[in-house]
């Protein structure tokens, strides 16, 4: 595009954040922190992601493209993993069907506390983990285990980078 400045569309970029995530005051004192801003979306699928401005056009939004679900711990996951799987199923099926890579972060665990079953779910830790890794492979997630302390970091790291990379790259 002439004219097109990618610098200018980075500093444009805001996060979403999904109209049902709560408890996030540390993402959103992370961003911040980080002079970026976030304003509340409702998002199809995923609890965060961001949109920019180009010359032509403002607000365009990357959740097509992008996506970061947040679990606050491995008893919330396993809820959505047992009670909840059916929902939470369809939500990764929207994603893919909408061609968006979708990053799951679990905060306040590990994949050793898996293994170790330090939660409260009666879910055995090789369901627990079986399912994790067939969703990775069946909605190309990326899971990832993230402190709650740097939780807002990456976020804000994950949907930049997936920005600039589009940006500078194209997508498909």
């Amino acid at each position: 595009m002439p004219g097109y400045k990618i610098g200018d569309a980075m500093k444009s970029m805001r996060i979403l954040v999904d109209t049902r995530e709560k408890k996030n005051q540390h993402i959103t004192k992370a961003l911040e922190s980080k002079k970026c801003p976030f304003k509340p979306h409702k998002l199809d699928y995923g609890d965060y992601t961001c949109e920019y401005d180009t010359e032509a056009e403002k607000g365009i939004i990357f959740a097509d493209r992008v996506a970061v679900e947040r679990k606050a711990s491995l008893d919330e996951l396993a809820g959505n993993l047992t009670k909840g799987r059916d929902r939470f199923d369809r939500e990764f099926q929207r994603a893919k069907e909408a061609g968006a890579k979708v990053y799951l972060m679990i905060e306040s665990g590990s994949y050793d506390d898996i293994k170790n079953h330090r939660y409260r779910s009666m879910l055995p830790p090789n369901s627990f983990l079986n399912t994790l890794f067939s969703w990775q492979q069946k909605y190309n997630i990326t899971i990832s285990f993230v402190s709650k302390q740097f939780a807002g970091d990456y976020i804000y790291a994950t949907l930049f980078m997936a920005l600039k990379n589009y940006l500078l790259y194209g997508g498909d």
